[in-house]
């Protein structure tokens, strides 16, 4: 995972960002239950990114349309933060993209988010 985190700094082409998608796609099977969240906002968060850039939008642009920081929205596009299912919304409505778009590829491949329940 640490890996991933520090290849993000500076990515600002498709492939590269796709890259990125594939690498977390690849580690979540092997991921723990910690991890597993980590693997779902990075995935979230590289997908935003992707979005953003097939769009030429700036991370300031969207964050005044999302009406948070631009920081935040790297952290979102960089798995830190996870962002919310409204700002999620708000950002497929603003970049005209079916939210399916982000979950549909998880459902192919059978990916799930573990949660660990105290009984």
């Amino acid at each position: 995972m640490q890996e991933i985190i520090l290849k993000t700094t500076h990515l600002n082409s498709e492939t590269q960002v796709m890259s990125l998608i594939k690498s977390v796609i690849e580690s979540w099977d092997d991921a723990s239950l910690e991890d597993n969240l980590n693997c779902f906002k990075k995935y979230i968060g590289f997908k935003l990114k992707l979005r953003r850039i097939q769009l030429g939008l700036t991370q300031t642009k969207v964050a005044k349309k999302l009406n948070v920081t631009f920081q935040q929205v790297q952290k979102y596009e960089n798995g830190k933060n996870a962002i919310s299912i409204c700002s999620l919304i708000m950002f497929c409505e603003y970049t005209k993209t079916d939210i399916d778009w982000f979950f549909r590829p998880l459902r192919k491949m059978n990916k799930t988010i573990s949660i660990r329940r105290k009984i």
